[in-house]
């Protein structure tokens, strides 16, 4: 596909934005426009900040690299407008550096997501690269990254592996792992009862979630009554879900996402199955909720990572940010993972003042930042997992949501560091061992861009 910098404007979108506005309100988004004052008005200044600014602005390329097209579409779309959101914002504050996004499409293809990586890497000389929704997806482009010594920011990918034993010294995440996911969802879902039935989407992220879930369970004295493996994008379940029926089983997990998701419940409830035994499952958010049938299962309970009641003193405002960017979608945590992805990148580096793979890799070890949550969050040096509060989340039926988007309310808390547990447990002491032992070299055919 071609490269797509969002710096540019055509003039049907153009006509978009500002059509209801008109030339004040143009104006004020920063178009161009014609010659409108009196003929002897004094000419406008420029802005204060542009005033400040000596000479042209440096530009940084971020490569956002998502499922654009494919199963994961519309919850990459969401992490997009996340992200241009935090990116408009710092283009808003500082002229002098500006930040661009360019987009390349892995259609939830590890082989087209490393190919894409690739593009952006060596022809479109992007200065650092983010994104990812597919799990598998991701560790290939974390793989990809390393080898090309370019710093990778990992924005929705869960699979534990990823800040674990498939770790890069390159790569950060942004999200919670599934390890985290359940730590937060587990305990509660054993109050639901303790013989479990999982459908698992069969990649990186169904599998790690069933195995992550099913740990806490058998720890706790529960038993997997059956476990089904699908394809990505399968739409009938009835098979599977015949099997679960004739169980004694008391809660239906569901260790799968997006459509997968939506489709599964939606047959499950055709065959009454929530009727029988809760549901829930590793991950979910109001963009796969729209597509389900929550009023037949309210009280059903999912890793959750983000909502409008996590009690932060930012939290109303990011909010309000994304709402007004969820169009045709109901505002949802994937944006607010964009969001927070971009807030960081810029924050980093502008610190670094370089986009230089290694000395963002030591900005962000450690960093602190204000993630919209009760509790600060901070990306730990160990194995670059963001650490921060996760949630179990409970599906809301119509008639007691705050707001007709909002499918969920989170239903308890766990804080960062019993989420994330300590770097000696298994997966983060091989991330540290990963981390600590690799190097990042030069990149080829690269100068770094400064920013100080």
């Amino acid at each position: 596909m071609k490269d797509e910098i969002f710096s540019d404007v055509s003039r049907s979108e153009f006509l978009r934005r500002t059509g209801a506005l008109g030339i004040a309100g143009a104006t004020a988004l920063g178009f161009p426009l014609l010659e409108t004052r009196a003929l002897d008005a004094r000419p406008l200044l420029p802005p204060k900040d542009i005033i400040a600014a000596a000479g042209p602005a440096v530009r940084v390329k971020i490569g956002h690299i998502d499922s654009f097209s494919g199963v994961y579409a519309a919850a990459s779309e969401s992490q997009q407008t996340g992200l241009e959101a935090a990116l408009d914002a710092a283009n808003r504050k500082n002229s002098r550096v500006q930040f661009d996004i360019v987009k390349g499409d892995d259609a939830s293809a590890p082989a087209t997501g490393t190919v894409e990586a690739k593009r952006l890497i060596s022809q479109v000389k992007v200065d650092v690269l983010t994104g990812c929704l597919s799990s598998a997806v991701g560790l290939a482009v974390s793989a990809t990254s390393q080898e090309n010594n370019i710093f990778f920011l990992a924005q929705g990918t869960h699979d534990t592996n990823i800040t674990g034993p498939k770790a890069h010294r390159v790569t950060f995440r942004q999200t919670c792992s599934n390890a985290m996911l359940a730590n937060a969802v587990g305990p509660a879902l054993l109050k639901k009862g303790k013989r479990w039935y999982f459908l698992v989407a069969d990649y990186a992220f169904g599998t790690d979630g069933f195995a992550r879930l099913s740990k806490i369970l058998l720890a706790n004295g529960g038993t997997v009554v059956g476990a089904d493996k699908h394809p990505l994008g399968q739409t009938d379940y009835s098979a599977y879900l015949t099997r679960a029926r004739n169980t004694n089983a008391d809660v239906l997990v569901f260790s799968n996402y997006g459509p997968d998701t939506q489709n599964s419940s939606k047959q499950a409830v055709g065959l009454g199955l929530n009727k029988k035994m809760a549901f829930g499952g590793i991950l979910c958010g109001n963009e796969v909720a729209v597509g389900m049938p929550c009023d037949d299962i309210p009280g059903a309970l999912f890793g959750y990572v983000w909502g409008p009641e996590a009690g932060g003193t930012r939290t109303k405002e990011i909010y309000n940010i994304l709402k007004a960017r969820a169009k045709a979608f109901p505002p949802n945590w994937r944006q607010y993972l964009g969001f927070m992805a971009g807030e960081n990148l810029v924050d980093r580096i502008l610190a670094a003042g370089t986009t230089d793979a290694e000395t963002l890799v030591r900005a962000f070890e450690g960093h602190r930042y204000d993630a919209g949550k009760s509790q600060p969050a901070y990306f730990r040096k160990c194995d670059h997992q963001a650490v921060q509060q996760t949630y179990a989340g409970e599906i809301v039926p119509k008639n007691k949501r705050t707001t007709p988007d909002e499918y969920f309310k989170i239903a308890s808390t766990v804080g960062g560091e019993f989420a994330a547990e300590t770097c000696a447990n298994p997966d983060s002491a091989a991330a540290e061992k990963i981390i600590t032992s690799e190097k990042i070299a030069a990149r080829a055919d690269y100068t770094a861009v400064k920013t100080k």
